[in-house]
């Protein structure tokens, strides 16, 4: 039966997390003379090597650097059982090929060797996607009396395409990416998959005989299916490795049609949304019923082993039927989810686009509002100094007083004193609310600094979990990858969850802060009006009389106020104006990085888009391919079944 990889696995991670000690250089060139036999070719690798590691490592190393996927005959459908010398004269092949070649060479080499049948999570797979027909083959090899796993196509590397979002991924990740205008094969060597832990191999890779799998309990396929942690949850709990069952020794020894006919019931058993495997195995058995019919001369009714091909051959038509029925569900569910996941990759860029959106336009007034502050303050300063012209100490010394000077107990003197004490009396109550006022700022401005302190901490977390998932969308991952969901989560806490509330508190108390300077300076110009109005009305008391020996001293004291109290309003508005520049820089950044997240959601979007295209396109090829094989092996069952019904009628 025609294995078929439908889509080779894409974004292979290239971790070096192998407990097997692998060679990388070992084996990867031959002469040209012995590289179009197969069995030369094992001889000229692995003779001079010395354990049975080395070989296996050295045909692994051959394979995944000479030969190249075949995308053209994946793409057409021509899925064929592959011939060793083709692959090895055109050094193209899919997985089959490089399973078979891989396998040969190693029992031309003396290693004990098998090919494996299973399923395989390739790009468009999601956790909770269900698995029908294994579309995968790798290999398993006998090191040293333990079987060993090994998938030389993807060690040989990956299809890549995606040409439109080139300078988008080099721009994120900072570094030359190679694409494509249509699929091609770039080799890139992976020794992860040579000789893995079973355990970690059956994180991507599930044989469709569970006596592969290497472990002594059976991991179901639907854990497989709900995905890596569950895999690893299962791993741990319920199963150890197991690489000498002798059993698997025997079925390595069968020829691929027995090893097909005996695992048949197995893998069923194992996924009953397999039932075509059935009909293999009845296929089998009818031609073999009807060979004997006709070459065993110790059969005497030979119409009966003949007639029982005959069912054999009905029954096998109808599961591969069964097969077919089950296509169009298994696809309507797939394509429902693609259009799900760009609905829930939609409406996240949306929301971070309008978040960010909110956010410039917030900043901008932010930035306004700062530049019309600093441009009023200025102002405040200038009349402030001003207003201090013609006040200076001496002042007192040249007023003269009148002939006539009024008496110390005159209402009008009594007037000016009551009120020259009454303003001393509200500075001084000025005095000590600027006081309160000031050490409340301090307070607040620490506050803020330390939410500053954490905005900063989660932006920066924010933007390198938004690169990551940028990255990981240009890569064609999705919502339902583990990745995304990663990486959307935690940009979601950072952003969403502190960041965006960080923010909005410290604008709101960056507010409280400018009101409370704003009250701050309206006291601070209150006391020097006091002070000035109490000089002029102690340069009126002195015109009025000269016998008040304190005037003098009380007036240059408070002259010495007054331009105290001028120095501390200017020095706070110079404090405050740089506190404001400070600020419009601050958030002139914030929309700066709000711009950035706007353009790698623009980024996201673009490549969202194309992830369903890819996805809607591969679905369908996946669905062509299903169909005809089935098509094909109703045809070719059909045929048989002619050849059996007229020998029937004999």
């Amino acid at each position: 039966m025609n294995k078929i990889l439908l889509l080779l696995f894409i974004a292979i991670s290239f971790s070096f997390g192998s407990s097997a000690q692998v060679d990388s250089t070992i084996g990867i060139k031959a002469p040209g003379n012995v590289s179009r036999d197969y069995k030369e070719l094992a001889h000229y690798l692995c003779d001079g090597l010395s354990n049975d590691r080395e070989k296996a490592n050295a045909i692994y190393n051959w394979i995944t650097h000479n030969i190249k996927y075949d995308i053209k005959s994946f793409q057409k459908g021509d899925i064929k059982h592959p011939k060793i010398e083709k692959v090895l004269k055109t050094r193209t092949t899919m997985c089959e090929g490089y399973s078979v070649l891989f396998t040969e060479m190693c029992r031309e080499a003396g290693l004990r060797a098998a090919n494996v049948e299973g399923y395989a999570k390739d790009w468009i797979f999601d956790n909770g996607d269900k698995l029908y027909i294994p579309r995968h083959q790798w290999c398993a090899v006998m090191i040293d009396g333990q079987w060993e796993l090994a998938d030389p196509t993807w060690g040989a590397g990956g299809i890549y395409q995606s040409p439109t979002l080139r300078k988008i991924l080099n721009k994120v990740t900072r570094k030359k990416i190679t694409y494509a205008k249509r699929l091609r094969f770039r080799f890139k060597y992976n020794p992860k998959y040579f000789l893995e832990d079973p355990a970690e191999f059956k994180l991507k890779h599930l044989p469709a005989d569970p006596y592969w799998q290497l472990a002594d309990s059976v991991m179901p396929l639907v854990i497989f299916e709900t995905g890596d942690s569950a895999v690893k949850n299962f791993n741990t709990k319920y199963c150890k490795t197991k690489k000498n069952d002798p059993e698997l020794t025997r079925i390595s020894e069968l020829s691929e049609e027995q090893k097909d006919f005996e695992f048949a019931d197995r893998a069923y058993a194992f996924n009953n949304k397999y039932p075509v495997i059935l009909a293999l195995k009845l296929t089998y058995r009818a031609a073999s019923e009807v060979e004997k019919a006709l070459t065993d001369s110790t059969v005497t009714d030979g119409r009966i082993l003949v007639n029982d091909a005959v069912l054999s051959l009905k029954k096998s038509e109808e599961y591969i039927k069964e097969q077919k029925k089950s296509f169009p569900d298994q696809y309507s569910l797939l394509k429902k989810k693609n259009k799900t996941k760009n609905q829930l990759a939609k409406q996240d860029i949306r929301k971070i686009k309008t978040d960010d959106k909110r956010l410039i336009a917030e900043s901008k007034k932010f930035v306004h509002a700062v530049k019309t502050k600093t441009d009023k303050l200025g102002k405040s300063v200038s009349k402030a100094q001003k207003k201090a012209n013609g006040i200076y100490s001496e002042k007192i010394d040249e007023i003269e007083t009148g002939k006539v000077q009024k008496r110390m107990s005159s209402p009008e003197i009594k007037a000016l004193d009551d009120s020259i004490a009454a303003r001393t009396t509200r500075i001084n109550v000025l005095d000590a609310e600027v006081s309160v006022l000031s050490e409340k700022m301090s307070i607040v401005q620490a506050e803020n600094r330390k939410r500053l302190d954490s905005l900063a901490i989660n932006i920066d977390l924010a933007d390198s979990m938004l690169v990551l998932q940028t990255r990981s969308r240009l890569g064609m991952n999705d919502n339902y990858d583990d990745e995304i969901i990663l990486y959307s989560s935690k940009f979601n806490e950072y952003k969403f969850g502190k960041a965006d509330s960080l923010q909005k508190h410290y604008l709101a108390f960056f507010d409280t802060i400018a009101l409370m300077q704003e009250n701050k300076q309206k006291m601070q110009l209150a006391q020097m009006e006091l002070y000035k109005k109490n000089l002029r009305g102690m340069e009126q008391y002195k015109k009025w009389n000269n016998n008040n020996a304190e005037l003098a001293g009380n007036y240059k004291e408070s002259v010495k106020k007054y331009m105290e109290c001028l120095n501390g309003f200017t020095a706070d508005i110079s404090g405050i104006i740089a506190y404001l520049k400070g600020h419009r820089k601050l958030f002139e950044y914030l929309g700066k990085v709000n711009k950035k997240e706007i353009t790698l959601a623009g980024y996201m979007d673009k490549a969202e888009n194309m992830r369903k295209i890819l996805e809607e396109r591969a679905l369908a090829k996946k669905q062509e391919l299903d169909m005809n094989e089935n098509q094909k092996q109703q045809l070719a069952v059909k045929n048989i079944r002619k050849v059996v019904d007229n020998i029937a009628a004999q």
